[in-house]
């Protein structure tokens, strides 16, 4: 320790990356405008951030590397971390380098993946998450465009086996013309990038003129190119965004959620787990990291937290990618919705926790139960009851119930049965849920609050959420719009999709269990025991008909009676 202060104070007051060591091992890598008082500023922190004591426990040495500027310092301290992976830097566990496509730069272009942006000269598109649906997607533009699938291109007189199976046009043999060849890559290009609406009218004057060149076989490709083309154009309609490229950083306390917008629509995602370390700026270490990797670098990014030394960033991004980039620091409404719909449970706790408490002015309970009716023409009438405890779903507490007092289709009345028989056990228990959801609109909330008052439950909370518009009613009659809280809507659709899921479940195995009883009630020699030990085993009609007569046997079925079952349903 004593040796490490006598080096801080004789360190330079300039620029550049100093480097924490134990030996030929690297403790740690950092940079600084004012290399003696970034170091002065770790030595203070010792006593008080057990980070910086590891820092200085473990090593012996601090060395530095004097550079001309604050930005010179960054690439330098990037390119350090990178060779020498020190043991307290900030590093991504993930987000090692996603495949991308890449159109090449070619007379004759051609598909490659790569995981290395700049690896190949051509034109980038991707990243694709999951791995594999570059793969597929590299396929697919073979199947489409025709692009030649040997590397490199021979020449030669006769086309390889790809040529017949429809994976490549063939320019190897002059099977197709340099001006159609290259029309194809651009049209490949544009379906990789989103952009198909500038070119699609071309294919349609494609089609046109190799039909009246009686050209069929030409134009049925071209067909099939426009199909796959409209697909996307539907697929942009709904998911469409104004920004057509971007990667989107959603930072959390222990990780990164990433959304990939490409051709204005979302394309993939994925959660960056970070390791634990040190970092004087945790963001520009975390993106500095992923895009040192190989990973493309889009014309934007979004941010939800402000970053330091911004215009450095910005700086290396456009020597990086060789064009300007735009760094923003608000995520698009649209896009945060869906990241906090994606987001783990444990990483939206605290929103959800302030969220929760800022609308409803309590405090989020740490179970509430949802509820559910389900008929057929008021036949087989039953209810649900699920429970989310502890940011999720706790199946071994679901009930489910089925309707007794209630004839016919009554929703209100089924409803109030199965709240009565619920809410009378809160009465027993030491700590009831204090609140409760519940299937529906205004009048399910309605019947709820009859059962409330009638069983005398002060402290009980109500509210009702209604499908589509997703319209939360409550208690102290308000109107949440749910849209417009993404982290209450994505807790209120949880529970009630999970009741009705539940309740809808029930529902089908009562009139399935009916069904099979009346079919087995038509074979002699089944009585009301064996139906139940049938039902239990098989639940379905489909399962005892495809049960060997042996497995009958050993349930204890008599074999003539195993026979006449098979033999009747086999029939029916």
């Amino acid at each position: 320790m004593k040796k490490l202060i006598k080096e801080i104070e004789n360190a330079p007051e300039k620029s550049g990356v100093y480097i924490f060591k134990n030996g030929k091992k690297y403790i740690y890598i950092g940079k600084a405008k004012n290399i003696k008082n970034r170091l002065k500023q770790h030595l203070q922190q010792v006593s008080i951030d057990p980070k910086e004591k590891k820092i200085f426990s473990q090593s012996v040495s601090v060395e530095w590397i004097i550079t001309k500027t604050d930005y010179e310092a960054y690439v330098l301290e990037n390119e350090l971390i990178k060779q020498y992976k020190p043991k307290y830097n900030v590093r991504l566990k993930s987000g090692s380098s996603y495949p991308m496509i890449v159109i090449t730069d070619e007379e004759y272009p051609t598909i490659k993946i790569s995981r290395q942006y700049g690896e190949f000269e051509g034109a980038y598109f991707g990243p694709f998450i999951p791995a594999k649906t570059a793969r597929a997607m590299k396929d697919l533009l073979h199947k489409l465009f025709k692009l030649r699938t040997c590397e490199p291109m021979p020449t030669r007189s006769l086309v390889c086996f790809d040529y017949h199976l429809g994976l490549c046009s063939g320019p190897c043999a002059d099977k197709v013309s340099k001006k159609d060849y290259r029309f194809n890559a651009k049209v490949a290009k544009e379906f990789l990038s989103g952009n198909v609406k500038n070119v699609i009218y071309q294919l349609y004057d494609k089609i046109e003129y190799y039909s009246q060149k009686l050209m069929f076989e030409k134009a049925s490709i071209v067909k099939d190119q426009i199909l796959a083309i409209e697909n996307v154009i539907r697929k942009q309609e709904v998911l469409g965004f104004e920004i057509k490229e971007a990667d989107i950083f959603f930072f959390t306390d222990d990780s990164v959620f990433l959304a990939i917008v490409r051709g204005h629509r979302i394309v993939g995602k994925e959660i960056l787990k970070i390791e634990e370390g040190f970092s004087d700026n945790l963001e520009l270490s975390i993106l500095t990291d992923y895009y040192s990797r190989g990973n493309l670098i889009p014309e934007n990014i979004y941010l939800n937290r402000d970053l330091k030394d911004i215009q450095i960033f910005k700086k290396w991004l456009k020597e990086a990618k060789k064009s300007k980039v735009e760094v923003f620091f608000k995520i698009p409404e649209e896009i945060h919705g869906f990241i906090l719909r994606n987001l783990p449970e444990t990483n939206i706790s605290t929103q959800l926790k302030e969220s929760f408490e800022n609308i409803f002015h309590f405090q989020l309970p740490s179970r509430i139960e949802g509820f559910d009716i389900s008929t057929l023409q008021g036949m087989f009438t039953v209810g649900s009851c699920v429970v989310w405890e502890n940011g999720k779903m706790n199946k071994k507490e679901y009930r489910r119930f089925k309707v007794k007092t209630v004839e016919g289709v009554d929703d209100y009345a089924s409803l109030r049965e199965v709240l009565f028989r619920r809410f009378r056990r809160y009465k027993e228990m030491d700590n009831p849920p204090k609140l409760v959801l519940i299937d529906g609109g205004k009048g399910q909330l309605k019947q709820g609050l009859i059962v409330k008052d009638a069983l005398g439950l002060d402290n009980l909370r109500i509210f009702s959420l209604a499908k589509k518009e997703e319209i939360l009613y409550t208690d102290d009659d308000r109107q949440i719009h749910l849209f417009d809280y993404q982290p209450l809507l994505k807790l209120f659709t949880k529970i009630r999709d999970e009741a009705h899921r539940f309740a809808i479940s029930y529902n089908r195995k009562l009139r399935e269990k009916e069904a099979l009883k009346d079919i087995l009630s038509q074979i002699k020699g089944i009585g009301k025991k064996r139906k139940e030990i049938l039902y239990r085993t098989y639940k379905t009609v489909e399962n005892i008909a495809s049960a060997p007569e042996e497995e009958l046997v050993k349930l204890g079925i008599p074999r003539t009676i195993a026979q006449n079952i098979k033999k009747y349903i086999n029939s029916t």
